[in-house]
């Protein structure tokens, strides 16, 4: 992948772009990708979700996020902002 777009954004593939290559190459059309990656996901979500649910004092098992984003920055009000004409 020494193409610029992923090369200049630092932009690695997931398991998702190998299996696209591997759904192409059986012939699977394009659009049922995102079901078939879905529907791959569907029992750890499940499995997660049952975990939850079992658990009696309902802690989400989930790794802790912590945000490391810009601050609040100021933006135009909705009255103040421009309207484009396509």
């Amino acid at each position: 992948l020494n193409d610029s777009y992923f090369v200049e954004r630092k932009l690695f593939p997931n398991v998702d772009f190998y299996s696209g290559l591997a759904l192409v190459a059986i012939g699977i059309p394009t659009t049922l990708f995102t079901c078939l990656f879905a529907v791959g996901r569907s029992v750890g979500w499940v499995t997660q979700w049952k975990e939850f649910v079992d658990d009696p004092h309902r802690r989400i098992g989930r790794p802790r996020q912590v945000y490391v984003g810009h601050d609040a920055r100021p933006y135009p009000s909705f009255q103040e902002r421009e309207i484009r004409q396509s």
